[in-house]
Parts: C-alpha cells; sequence; structure tokens
C-alpha cells in the first residue's frame, strides 16, 4: 500500500499543470469570445445611434425610412435567432449542463411581462393610428410596429425560458447572437426616450409660453417633435391619443430586457458547481411575518404620493392653485426624502451590528446591478448639483427657491444612503449559526465515504491502529450549547423582521418617485427658476440626458430592494 501510494503522488502531481493549462486555455478562448461578440454588438449599437440621431436633427423622411428598414431587418434576425436558440436548446440534451440560480429571479420575469404587456398595448394603438395615415405617411411606420409587436412577444417567452441558462456548446455565435440582441434593445430604449423627451419638450414650451390647453393634440406617430400634415379619417377618432403614457412601460422593458440579456451573455460557458448554496432563502420564522409597519408606511407614502401628482396635474390648468400644489407638492418630496434616508441609515446600522461574513465570489447578476445602480446615480447627481448652483445664485430666495435646495440636497443624501445600504445587503452571507446548521445536515453524507473507506483500509492493511470515534458531549453542555443557539436565533429573527420592513418600505417609496417622473411630473421645468437661470434649450439638455437615468434608477432601486426582501 505504501508503494501504491508512493507512485500515485507523482501522477496526481503531473496532472496538476494539464489542468491549470486547459484552464487559461478556456479563459483566453472566453476572453476572445467575448471581445467578438462585443465588437459586432458595438457596431450595431453605434450605426443605430447614428440613424437615430439623424432622424431626430433634421427633417429628411429619407432617414426616418431607412432607419426603420434597419431595425426591421434586425429584429427579424433577432426573432429567428431566438427562435433557433430556444428549438436548439430543447433538442440539444448538452447544450444546457448548468443553470444559474441567481439570474432571472420570479420578480424580474414578472416585471418583464408586466412591461412587455404595457410596450404590446402602445405598439397596437400605434398600428391602429398608423394604418389610418397610409395616405400621407410611409407605410414602413405600420410595418415597423407590427413587427416590433412581434419582437416584443417572442422575446418576452425567449427571456422567461432562457434567462438562466448557461450555454455550452456554440459559445461563439451564442455570445454574438446575444450581443445583437442587447444592441437593438438598447437602441429601441434609445428611440423611446427621445420620444417621449421631445414630446415633453414641446408641452413644456408650451406651459411657458402661457399657450397650455387642456386639449393636447399629437402627430399620429406618437410624441415625436416632428408634425405632418395628415388628417384623421376614421379610425383614430374612436382611439386616443393619449398612448404616450405608456412610454415609461416601453422604456422599463428595453432595459430589462437588456439586463437579463447582459447576464445570459456572461454566463455563456460558466460552470456552476450544481451542490454550492448560493440563495439561502428564508428563516424560520419569517415566513409568518407580516411587515405591518414598513407596509403600513409605505403605502401611507404611496398613496399620499398619488394624491399630490393628481393634484399637481390637476391644478396646471389653474394658475392660482397651481403655486400652491407645486409647493405642496414640493413639501411631499422633502418629506418623503428625508424618511426614505432615515430608513437606509437604520438599515446600515443594523449591518454594522449583525456581523456577518460577505461574499466575494464572481456573480454576474450582482456585479451588474452594482454597476446599473452607480451608474444611473451619476446622472441623478448631476442634475441635483446643477439645480443646487441655480438655487445658490438665484436671487430673491423665495420659499420655492428654498424647497428646491433642501429637495436637491436631500436626493443626493438619500441616493448614497441607499446605494450603501443595498449594495451591501447583495453581498452579505447567511448568519454563521444557520450555515453551521446546514453544514452539519450534509456532513454525514459527505463524511460517510471517507471514513467508511478508512476503516476498509486499516483491516487490509491490518493495521493495530484505529481512529475511535469521538465521544458524544455531555447533556450539560449540549444543553448549553442549544440554549445559546436559540438565543442568537431570536435575535436574528428580530434583525431580520426589522430589516424586512425596511426593505418593504423603501420598495414602495422608491415605486412612487419611479411613477411620478415617468409619467409627466417635471417639477424642474415647472418651477422656472432653473430654465430661468440657464434657459430653456441648455435645461432641456441637461433634463433630457440626466432624467431618464434617475428615473430607471428608481425601478432598478426598488426591484434591488424586493430581491433583497425575498432573501432577507
Amino acid at each position: 500500500m505504501e508503494n501504491k501510494q508512493e507512485l500515485s503522488l507523482p501522477d496526481n502531481k503531473a496532472q496538476l499543470p494539464g489542468m491549470a493549462e486547459k484552464k487559461v486555455s478556456e479563459e483566453k478562448w472566453k476572453k476572445g469570445s467575448r471581445l467578438l461578440s462585443a465588437l459586432v454588438g458595438s457596431n450595431i449599437l453605434l450605426f443605430s445611434s447614428t440613424l437615430v440621431t439623424c432622424v431626430f436633427a433634421t427633417d429628411a423622411d429619407i432617414w426616418e425610412t431607412d432607419m426603420l428598414i434597419f431595425l426591421c431587418i434586425v429584429m427579424v434576425i433577432c426573432m429567428s435567432w431566438m427562435v433557433f436558440q430556444i428549438y436548439f436548446s430543447w433538442k440539444n440534451k448538452n447544450a444546457i449542463l448548468h443553470t444559474d440560480c441567481q439570474a432571472g429571479p420570479i420578480w424580474m420575469r414578472g416585471g418583464i411581462i408586466l412591461f412587455g404587456a404595457g410596450t404590446l398595448i402602445m405598439t397596437v394603438l400605434r398600428i391602429v393610428h398608423a394604418s389610418d395615415y397610409l395616405g400621407c405617411e410611409t407605410p414602413m411606420k405600420l410595418v415597423y410596429s407590427v413587427i416590433q409587436s412581434g419582437f416584443v412577444v417572442v422575446q418576452t417567452y425567449f427571456l422567461w425560458v432562457s434567462c438562466k441558462h448557461c450555454v455550452q456548446i456554440y459559445m461563439n455565435a451564442t455570445r454574438c447572437g446575444l450581443m445583437v440582441l442587447l444592441s437593438i434593445n438598447l437602441t429601441l430604449w434609445l428611440i423611446a426616450v427621445t420620444e417621449e423627451s421631445g414630446y415633453h419638450a414641446i408641452e413644456i414650451e408650451r406651459y411657458l409660453e402661457g399657450n397650455v390647453t387642456q386639449n393636447h393634440t399629437t402627430p399620429a406617430e406618437g410624441p415625436s417633435p416632428r408634425s405632418h400634415n395628415c388628417s384623421c379619417k376614421s379610425i383614430c377618432k374612436f382611439i386616443p391619443t393619449e398612448y404616450y403614457y405608456l412610454y415609461p412601460f416601453n422604456i422599463e422593458y428595453n432595459l430589462f430586457a437588456s439586463a437579463m440579456i447582459y447576464i445570459m451573455w456572461k454566463n455563456v460557458g460558466r460552470r456552476i458547481d450544481d451542490n454550492d448554496s448560493h440563495h439561502y432563502g428564508l428563516g424560520p420564522g419569517v415566513r409568518k411575518h407580516i411587515p405591518l409597519f414598513g407596509l403600513f408606511l409605505g403605502m401611507a407614502e404611496l398613496v399620499t404620493g398619488l394624491v399630490m401628482f393628481i393634484l399637481y396635474e390637476v391644478g396646471k390648468t389653474n394658475t392660482v392653485k397651481y403655486t400652491l400644489s407645486l409647493t405642496t407638492f414640493y413639501f411631499f418630496h422633502v418629506v418623503s426624502l428625508g424618511l426614505m434616508s432615515i430608513a437606509n441609515l437604520v438599515g446600515i446600522i443594523f449591518f454594522q451590528l449583525d456581523k456577518r461574513s460577505m461574499d466575494n465570489e464572481k456573480n454576474p447578476s450582482r456585479t451588474l446591478d452594482m454597476a446599473l445602480l452607480v451608474g444611473a446615480t451619476m446622472a441623478q447627481y448631476g442634475l441635483s448639483y446643477y439645480s443646487i448652483i441655480a438655487m445658490v445664485a438665484s436671487t430673491p430666495f423665495t420659499l420655492l427657491s428654498s424647497l428646491t435646495l433642501v429637495c436637491s440636497l436631500l436626493t443626493i443624501i438619500q441616493h448614497s444612503l441607499q446605494n450603501v445600504f443595498i449594495i451591501e445587503g447583495l453581498h452579505r452571507l447567511p448568519p454563521s449559526h444557520l450555515v453551521t446548521s446546514r453544514t452539519r445536515k450534509d456532513a454525514p453524507k459527505k463524511a460517510q465515504l471517507p471514513s467508511d473507506t478508512q476503516k476498509v483500509d486499516s483491516q487490509e492493511t491490518g493495521s493495530p491502529h484505529s481512529v475511535p470515534a469521538a465521544p458524544d458531549h455531555p447533556p450539560d453542555r449540549r444543553m448549553s450549547r442549544r440554549a445559546t443557539l436559540t438565543a442568537q436565533l431570536k435575535s436574528h429573527l428580530k434583525k431580520r423582521k426589522t430589516l424586512k420592513d425596511i426593505y418593504l418600505f423603501l420598495f414602495l417609496s422608491n415605486l412612487i418617485f419611479w411613477i411620478m417622473p415617468a409619467f409627466g411630473a417635471r417639477i424642474m421645468f415647472d418651477t422656472g427658476l432653473e430654465v430661468e437661470f440657464y434657459g430653456f434649450t441648455l435645461w432641456t439638455v441637461i433634463t433630457n440626458m440626466c432624467l431618464p437615468f434617475g428615473i430607471f434608477y428608481r425601478m432598478h432601486a426598488a426591484a434591488s430592494l424586493l430581491e433583497l426582501y425575498s432573501i432577507s
């Protein structure tokens, strides 16, 4: 036996360099494949962005037709690839050997269906309007809307069934297909943001000029700054033209899809150990706990925000009432941001009191969440700092300018504290006593084979030495340890219940702060203070660049808080 062991050692050592070389070669191939797909996707995205810029910067109809033809071709290619990929993954058993349990959680797949349904309704309404303007508009608008509706249906199904897959074969082609799909979603997001911003810029300009009326007329193709000389014939008279209110669903759909596709792209070729437990779920007693305090406070803020938003929109038609509604709306922002900042600070303090190990392993979903949170925050920071400079430099210092200054400062504080709270929460591992209990349950299965092997080896070699089994702990010691674990578990459950209240309150708060600007509340324009300081054109550019990312931040923060709530 000793000779056999000595002979086996060099073989094991000789295998290690080969395994290392194989791992290095696979890593090089992964980087090369990612680089190739990134080049393909970036070229498509840049070319699409160039066409979009030409369309919205000039009045030439040829650019619009070219853009629609290009987008239709790319969407048809993407739909064909997604259908093939679904069939290929189902037919080939070796295509999907691993799945990422953290990719595509149920709340994210539910969100993609919700926003996809809103996008589909908006697209159907655009099809109806485009069909009534075929006499004086390019037919490509109708074709584009039809293809886009099919693209939304196919992509939603594809993301639902494939978001967790780690494809192991034909990885180069899969990465290229996913990157093309990512590029077209970002292009559609850019078009939706540009159209919505153009509509709001026209409406705000009309308001500032004193020409706001209750009956807003818009072009048939939606909230585009460009107009046509067509007149409505028959169908569009019976269908409301205010479908541009569904643009937030379209914008969020493309962003949700882009995030899920990026995670799928990162997971191509990834090998995940199925025995690793990345999701530790709900602890005992927390399933029965309903966070009433967080639910009540969050629902109160949500309902109050909706009431303030309605009064704010209705007050635009009355000059006397509008000043009061705008001031009240700002007071709501200040109070809500203050409460959210306190909640984030309390959550961070709880994290510091509840010492845990941090998960520093590579995780594409968590890395993307962090990058999106921090990146979107930069835009909101910029918008707030522009507003702060305008308020400090403006004279005289009125109540409205004071509220604007305080609101901007609280926005910066709240975003900073919330980022720290969410990112630290995503990195926290389960408590040590829960890990110990789970390890103890799995230990007999893992330790049975070595102990039996050791026993057989000792019998075969006739060795008189045997390792006796460890004696059981005395009863008093076991009772003391059990009492300690029970006390730790009770303390841990109290902290988790408090954190669930905080998660739910912040989730509902971020939801209302997404609803208000997404559906038309542009208070940084309606006060007129920033517009008077920077000028309408410059402030429009600043707002149209920063505000979409600020809206996306609120939805992404709400989604991250919902994930923390589900695993806390």
